[in-house]
Order: C-alpha cells, then structure tokens, then sequence
C-alpha cells in the first residue's frame, strides 16, 4: 500500500488544492487536472509518526460541522468514511478533485512506482472515471515531452480550466545541477529547467492555466547543489517567479507552512485569479 508523511505538508498542499477548486467552480464548470507526482489514492503506510498539525486536523474531522469545517476538512472526512473498511490513512490529490469538483473533468496522473499505478487503476475502474482518468506510469518528463492534449479533447468545453499539481520533495534554484556521468539528478526533485520544460508543453492548453507547486524542504543531500549556494523559501520564489513572469503567468498566492515548506500557485489567463490573493493569511488562520 502507498505511504504517506502525515505531517503539516499535506494540509498545507491539500487545504490550497481544495480552496482552489471550490474558488474555481464558482467560474467554470470544466476542470483539466494534471497530476505530476500521483500518489496513492488511498496510502495507508505513514512513514512520519510524529504529533503534529496532521494529526490535530485530523482528530477534529468527525466532529466538525457543516458551517465550521473547511472545503478541505469536509473532503477529507467524506473520503475517509469511504475508505473506513481499509483501515487509516490519508487521500491524493486525485482523490480530493474528484470529491470537490462538481462539474466535468478530466485527470492526467503521472506515477513511477508501478504498485502505486496498479492502486490508480483499481480506483478509477472503481469509480467509473476510466475514459475520464488517464495514468502514466513514468517520470511525468517524459509524459509531457509526448504532448499535452487540450481540454476540449478530453471532452470539456473550451472554457475549462487546467490545473496543473507539482509536489516534489523540494525545488532546487539553482540550474546546471548534474552529477557523475552527467545524468540528472534525484527525479523526486524539481528544478528550474523542469519548471521551463512544464511551461514549454503547456502553452498551448488553452485558456485558464492554474500551476500549484508545493515544496518540503529546502536542503538536499549530497552534492545536490554546492554550499555555496543559498535555497531558501524566497531563493525558489524568486526563482519559480522569474520562469513563470517569462510565460506569461503571475504569482497568485504563497501559502507556507512553516519556513520549509510551502504551496505556491500561479495564474496564466485567469480572470478570476485576484480571488486567491488571500489563501496565504486564511491559511494561517485556519491551521492553529
């Protein structure tokens, strides 16, 4: 079964995500999400066991009203009682959209680890979302170097929305990282040419693009990069802002965690996208 960290990173990742879909909806009704880093629609392993915010959200989810729990809170427990008979354990992204989301979509989730994929395929035969659903089972690289294909091909209409999901471990900012044999470094690590790469195969999806990027950490091990070299929160905003300001997109939100990890979201074509400018202080409202 997959694992997961049940740590503060995935409230802060998922509160984002469900805010962003419950903003969304009140203007399209079409949703094109794409997924790099897939994950296990139900991962039932959890590899950090420390007490944390995680588990302060998720002791609150059986008792919380309605009127007083967040989008993110309400999906949560919805999937969790789906998933009671499989024991504990904590939803993808994948599985958040299609809890929220109301309208029509279409999902395009890239995964490496062949188990995690066969759990995707069970999911979605299960819900009926197989011509919906599309997986690929590989470094998500490769899959947009062969084509996105535009919502209206996946039968949305030609307002749809493309929300586009990054979380890597971390992002390093800085470029032309390689070691022996001049090979890429760690895939589980975003870099600011991946980040040109993904703009490259998405200027032509159309009209409304959402790029979510969430980020763990801000140090790798081993040469990753040099220690010279300083990565911190504003290091990679700076640099995902000076990419993405260079494609057209604009920095819609920075919702942090803590001074590690952080969820930052850009819009290209987005009418409505001023609407996200307060994410960053109801998150940290929210949290406590």
């Amino acid at each position: 079964m997959g694992t997961y960290k049940g740590n503060v990173g995935h409230p802060m990742q998922h509160w984002t995500l469900c805010e962003l879909l419950r903003i969304a909806g009140r203007h399209t009704t079409g949703l094109n999400f794409i997924d790099a880093h897939a994950m296990s629609p139900w991962a039932t392993v959890r590899n950090d066991k420390r007490t944390n915010e995680f588990d302060i959200v998720q002791s609150r989810l059986a008792t919380l009203t309605n009127h007083e729990s967040s989008t993110y809170e309400r999906a949560w427990h919805t999937l969790t009682q789906e998933n009671h008979g499989r024991g504990e354990g904590y939803p993808n992204s994948a599985s958040f959209v299609k809890e929220v989301w109301e309208g029509d979509f279409s999902l395009l989730l890239c995964e490496t680890d062949l188990a995690t994929i066969k759990e995707l395929e069970d999911w979605r035969a299960r819900l009926g979302i197989l011509e919906r659903c599309k997986l690929y089972q590989g470094d998500w690289r490769k899959r947009f170097a062969a084509g996105l294909a535009i919502p209206s091909a996946g039968g949305l209409s030609d307002e749809a929305l493309t929300l586009v999901s990054f979380d890597p471990n971390m992002y390093n900012s800085q470029r032309g990282v390689k070691i022996r044999g001049g090979a890429r470094t760690n895939k589980g690590i975003l870099y600011p040419e991946d980040v040109e790469r993904a703009l490259r195969e998405l200027r032509n999806l159309g009209r409304g693009i959402l790029v979510q990027i969430s980020t763990y950490s801000t140090r790798s091990s081993g040469n990753q990069y040099t220690p010279s070299h300083s990565n911190q929160q504003e290091d990679v905003i700076l640099s995902v802002d000076s990419i993405m300001a260079a494609k057209g997109f604009k920095k819609s939100a920075v919702v942090k965690a803590n001074t590690k990890m952080m969820s930052l979201v850009y819009a290209r074509n987005v009418s409505w996208a001023a609407e996200l400018a307060d994410l960053p202080d109801r998150f940290t409202k929210w949290l406590p």
